[in-house]
């Protein structure tokens, strides 16, 4: 049997009410990790769709890259009198014919064969360049997603030093109201937290720029924070990175554009070899007359081909030769690019390793006994401002130093296809 519970203890205080609509949001929009955000992104890419419907089409090309020419139906009159008694009369001469048949172009195998591998070959580059695009948009993400995370720890922790700051200006300005203290004190705290708010700003517009960026690629979801982030000193496929060139996304795409530029090499050759065509056509003529059945057979004769399909085949060996030089330049560049990566990724690991190792903790120290040598009397209240903006300036040094690395992490994790997501 069901209880029936008095309405008035279903209430809800209104204290409490209001707090649960305050933390709504918060439960609605928990952190945004960076697997998710490149999932997102590439959910919504409307560029990278445009290309994927790209790549669909010229896949779709692929079957009848290999197909003869469509038959021809055509019909008509021969031999209809244009002169004398039966002038224009379809009926009166034995030769006057009404003609219909059709006609069917037949390729040599040789270059169905290859406009066959040109398409494929188009078809595996539009592929390629979809990879291309991905890896793109995945780097600009991370990197974004990057820049957002560590400029709100950045501010977090100049707002926990604000914060004492407030504190310790309410305190100052009460020793000067009785006079235990002067004005140089209550000036120095607040220098100190004029000069705090200035680098808040400077570190919020960072963040604003991020997350407008991130907006762009992730939408509504751009807003919400960015979850931890992934352990950016290490790199799965650090050795990977300058083997297997050919599988980068920016390299995959010249190997089918030099099949097609060789297809279309041997398409140019192929065509001092000639087509031919079959044509069967029935002829109705007038009363009388018997009607007439006809086969013709047509065959290309290429023999000017030093004015024709010479020039044509030496223009298609240059676009050949073209395409091989830009496929080098772009491997020996991103041979670079992956190389000064690697260079700044190791850099940013000892320069984080040195902050945290060296510079922080003495800036640190450095901030404890200025604040014991002033609880002592010992030193002023300007001098421990000094050493705690010293202290910041070396926990924000370690972020940016942290910072850096990750944008180097992105750049190599998001360059080869062998990566391993976050």
């Amino acid at each position: 049997m069901s209880t029936a519970f008095p309405i008035r203890r279903a209430r809800i205080p209104l204290a409490l009410l209001a707090a649960a609509l305050a933390w709504a949001p918060a439960f609605a929009a928990p952190p945004i990790s960076l697997a998710e955000a490149l999932a997102i992104a590439q959910f919504r890419s409307p560029q990278l769709a445009a290309q994927q419907a790209s790549a669909r089409a010229a896949e779709a090309l692929v079957p009848a890259a290999g197909e003869n020419p469509d038959p021809q139906l055509f019909f008509g009159l021969e031999n209809v009198p244009a002169e004398g008694g039966d002038r224009w009369n379809v009926n009166a001469d034995f030769m006057t014919m009404k003609r219909v048949g059709v006609m069917q172009q037949f390729v040599r195998s040789g270059k169905l064969e290859e406009r066959s591998a040109r398409a494929v070959a188009e078809s595996r580059r539009e592929a390629a360049v979809v990879e291309m695009q991905r890896a793109d948009l995945e780097r600009d993400v991370a990197v974004a997603w990057f820049d957002r995370y560590y400029a709100e720890r950045s501010l977090a922790l100049v707002d926990a030093l604000l914060s004492e700051t407030a504190l310790e200006s309410g305190a100052a300005t009460a020793q000067l109201a009785a006079g235990k203290s002067g004005s140089a004190e209550a000036i120095a705290v607040r220098s100190a937290r004029a000069a705090l708010e200035d680098r808040k700003l400077e570190i919020d517009g960072r963040a604003q720029r991020a997350a407008a960026m991130l907006e762009r690629w992730l939408g509504d979801a751009g807003e919400r924070a960015p979850g931890a982030a992934p352990d950016v000193t290490k790199l799965a496929h650090h050795g990977m990175l300058q083997t297997g060139l050919e599988g980068h996304p920016h390299l995959a795409m010249y190997a089918p554009m030099e099949a097609a530029a060789e297809a279309e090499v041997k398409l140019a050759e192929a065509a001092k070899l000639p087509d031919w065509s079959v044509e069967l056509s029935y002829a109705q003529r007038g009363p009388g007359f018997d009607n007439m059945v006809s086969v013709m057979v047509r065959v290309d004769l290429p023999i000017f081909g030093s004015r024709r399909q010479d020039p044509v085949i030496l223009s298609k060996e240059r676009s050949l030769e073209q395409v091989r030089a830009q496929a080098e330049e772009a491997k020996r560049r991103h041979l670079a690019e992956i190389r000064t990566s690697t260079v700044d990724w190791n850099i940013a690991r000892e320069r984080l390793e040195r902050q945290k190792r060296d510079i922080v903790p003495l800036a640190e120290e450095r901030a404890r006994l200025a604040q014991s040598a002033y609880a002592g009397g010992r030193a002023d209240l300007a001098a421990v401002f000094d050493a705690r903006r010293a202290a910041l300036e070396a926990r924000l040094g370690a972020i940016a130093a942290e910072a850096e690395l990750a944008r180097a992490w992105a750049q190599l994790a998001y360059l080869v296809p062998e990566r391993t997501a976050p």
